[in-house]
């Protein structure tokens, strides 16, 4: 859940840049939630998983919103490298 909300606020984020920077809206988001759900599909499943091992899937309520919260925070850092090193570049 906490991941879907952080996605449409990168999403409205990225459509706002887009609009004031004159580029492409479709390309620059699709461009963001790709860059956000590799870096938290990553974080979870090639991390996570063999760090935490049996405990991967059978994990306490506070455990599962460290998670989720931990690879919504990564992948929104990667959404924010995304704009700051590439998309805001580009329209110069």
């Amino acid at each position: 859940m906490i991941g879907g909300v952080v996605s449409v606020l990168i999403c409205v984020w990225f459509y706002r840049t887009a609009l004031r920077l004159n580029l492409n809206v479709l390309q620059w988001i699709v461009g963001a939630l790709i860059v956000y759900y590799g870096i938290k599909g990553i974080w979870t499943y090639v991390i996570l998983k063999p760090l935490l091992g049996g405990s991967f899937t059978y994990y306490s309520m506070t455990a599962g919103i460290m998670m989720e919260l931990s690879g919504a925070l990564l992948g929104a850092l990667g959404a924010m490298l995304l704009r700051n090193l590439v998309m805001l570049k580009q329209a110069r």
